[in-house]
């Protein structure tokens, strides 16, 4: 972890970063940051597939970038110590969206890794951890890969 990250500029803020934070700390507009994002001026990825889907940056990552490193450098994976299948609830907590968001990214197939545990259709959701370390790590098709 860097002085950046741990007791610095981004020490308050969580692992994954929305887009009004990186803007914030970067002190740039929205826009521009989601612009930069699509480009691969800037390591994101998206959680989620189409227009709605919508850009996560690792807060190491953008401190890389701030400390003037590679941020798009080999990095252990943001989800080491999860286990290999992970609940929604868990999904819901890295990627920073609600229970019900992740849910319904599993049913339309936008979050890779996503198997229904027994039949019928009130049978939960759970998702392979590799599959969703590979998302995050390729920046689903955005910029340079960071694997």
């Amino acid at each position: 972890m860097t002085e950046i990250e741990s007791g610095g500029l981004l020490a308050e803020y969580p692992d994954v970063l929305r887009g009004a934070e990186v803007a914030e700390i970067l002190r740039l507009g929205v826009s521009t940051v989601q612009r930069r994002a699509r480009s691969g001026q800037l390591p994101a990825f998206r959680a989620g597939t189409g227009e709605r889907a919508e850009w996560r940056y690792e807060k190491r990552r953008i401190a890389a970038l701030i400390e003037g490193g590679d941020a798009w450098a080999l990095l252990p994976s943001l989800l080491s110590g999860q286990p290999p299948v992970m609940t929604p609830e868990e999904v819901a907590r890295v990627f920073r969206y609600d229970h019900a968001t992740v849910a319904a990214m599993a049913a339309t197939g936008a979050l890779p890794g996503a198997f229904k545990v027994g039949g019928g259709g009130r049978a939960p959701w759970r998702f392979y951890t590799d599959k969703l370390a590979t998302l995050i790590n390729t920046g689903s098709g955005a910029g340079p890969s960071v694997t």
